[in-house]
């Protein structure tokens, strides 16, 4: 009787501990989402980017690099096709003590570097459904977490996470739904200032590389024009080595003819 007692007194308190540990806490949920989708490992991939817009769908095809350059992580992505994009390049490096990320863009027709600042940051990538913003690293800076609930889509158990921006002059809230398993996001929703679904991003195609899963088909789209945004990833290698002068804004009108 006294084995039974004390397995029934620790199952009780097994029980009483889970209860008063709670939910998971969503600032922790979201950090490790970042995680998930942003391995702290170099990479190379093709991108093909393709852009649904009023009946008509223009494709575009990219080579990507990323890196951890001087504890800055960067993407350095280069369109490739057609030629009235080629050359155009886009470098984005992630600044944790900043509400955006530091972002450059050489743009061939000009012969320039543009440095993207503030509100820039927010303006839309060369008429795609994607910002600046979006295709660089996931802010997770100066925003208040809130656990909505839990849910299961396809099988899958996910996290429903919301974030609010301190300076929500762009989007007012974005709620991620994060499986449980990989923490990986499967959708994104933005909202407009005035608190109306704005656009809504997908993470599918995902598959194991190198040990990392990594989503490979990524679209964005606007519920409210209708237009959508497209990411295929191909040929994609972790561990690749890359030299730090390939991430130079100074060098972007170069790094078509790099090799990578």
């Amino acid at each position: 009787m006294r084995i039974l007692s004390l397995t029934s007194l620790f199952a009780v308190l097994a029980l009483s501990s889970a209860a008063l540990a709670g939910p998971p806490d969503a600032a922790t949920i979201a950090e490790k989402m970042k995680a998930a989708l942003e391995p702290d490992r170099s990479s190379t991939r093709n991108v093909v980017m393709v852009i649904h817009s009023a009946g008509e769908t223009v494709q575009w095809t990219a080579r990507q690099a990323r890196k951890k350059v001087a504890d800055h992580k960067r993407i350095l992505t280069v369109l490739e096709e057609p030629a009235d994009v080629k050359g155009v390049a886009v470098l984005v490096e992630e600044r944790k003590d900043q509400d955006t990320n530091e972002q450059w863009v050489y743009l061939p027709p000009i012969r320039r570097v543009r440095t993207i600042l503030g509100f820039g940051a927010f303006e839309s990538f060369l008429g795609t459904d994607f910002t600046y913003q979006d295709l660089g690293f996931i802010d997770l800076n100066h925003r208040t977490f809130t656990l909505l609930g839990e849910e299961t889509v396809a099988g899958t158990s996910c996290y429903n996470v919301q974030e609010v921006p301190k300076n929500n002059f762009y989007y007012s809230r974005i709620v991620s739904l994060i499986a449980k398993d990989s923490l990986l996001p499967l959708r994104r929703e933005y909202y407009d200032v005035a608190n109306n679904l704005w656009k809504t991003e997908t993470f599918q195609g995902i598959q194991t590389v190198s040990g990392i899963a990594t989503p490979l088909h990524i679209r964005m789209e606007d519920v409210q024009t209708g237009t959508s945004t497209e990411l295929k990833m191909s040929e994609l290698r972790y561990d690749v080595e890359l030299p730090d002068s390939l991430f130079k804004p100074e060098l972007l009108a170069e790094v078509l003819k790099h090799p990578f």
